[in-house]
């Protein structure tokens, strides 16, 4: 059976956003997706925590020092339990103090303009999480492996058989949710698979869920640590989470979480 949660209304006047930024080998791109987001985000922006793996190359940790000392909204935070994405996102939700919560990759490949979308949507409809969906008409893939995007295709088909959802990418991490969730939630991915647990969670959870066409573009720079069988461990996740259901941390993390069933 679904648990179903409920949480407080958010007026879009509150809204604070905090970015929860992934580094591994990136160094360009982590400026200017920063640079992206505080035009994008304005005084709705809370802070951008940098999640930077302690494998990062100097010049990815060069890079984030000069962020984070040039602005005190960025902070700078070094991952403990590595390696793995999902442990960065797991520490940077930890982090995060926004009751809105960003999650987004450093390497360029997710499209800045879709954060605007995000909020748009937040705004006026107040779901407790807006997933990226690169399914949807309007997003779509660039540079994206043939075999890979057939493999995605048909785990989307899969998630949302299993899960009973029309939502169109299920395993995409790019996604704005209430920073209640973020806190709320214990999550348990160490590396991708934290992608469609992030979103399979709050569905399972029975929250409003709402989606925003996305391009995808593959990275001009750094490299992906996402293997072709590493993609498998979604499978896992999900029947995890779909047989198991989800478990809340405890307060203060959950609070403003209500448990209705």
């Amino acid at each position: 059976m679904r648990s179903h949660v409920s949480l407080p209304p958010l007026a879009p006047a509150d809204f604070r956003v905090s970015v929860v930024l992934p580094v591994y080998s990136e160094v360009e791109s982590v400026s200017e997706v920063v640079a992206g987001l505080r035009d994008r985000l304005g005084s709705r922006l809370e802070q951008i925590v940098l999640v930077l793996s302690p494998r990062s190359q100097a010049a990815s940790r060069a890079v984030c020092e000069e962020l984070a000392a040039a602005d005190p909204r960025v902070l700078l935070h070094v991952q403990v339990n590595n390696p793995g994405l999902g442990h960065a996102v797991r520490e940077g939700y930890a982090r995060t103090t926004g009751n809105l919560v960003l999650n987004m990759d450093s390497d360029g490949e997710m499209e800045i303009e879709t954060v605007s979308r995000m909020l748009a949507v937040m705004e006026r409809d107040g779901p407790a999480l807006v997933i990226a969906a690169r399914w949807l008409p309007g997003g779509g893939f660039s540079g994206y492996s043939p075999v890979k995007k057939v493999l995605n295709w048909g785990f989307q088909q899969l998630f949302r058989l299993l899960f009973w959802t029309p939502l169109h990418d299920l395993t995409y991490g790019f996604k704005l949710m209430r920073g209640e969730l973020a806190r709320g939630i214990a999550w348990e991915g160490s590396l991708h698979e934290i992608a469609c647990e992030t979103t399979l969670k709050p569905v399972r959870l029975g929250v409003p869920v709402a989606e925003v066409p996305s391009r995808w573009t593959a990275r001009v720079q750094g490299v992906s640590k996402n293997t072709f069988l590493r993609n498998f461990r979604y499978v896992r996740t999900a029947l995890r989470i779909l047989l198991g259901g989800v478990t809340l941390r405890q307060e203060p993390a959950a609070q403003g979480i209500m448990e209705l069933s």
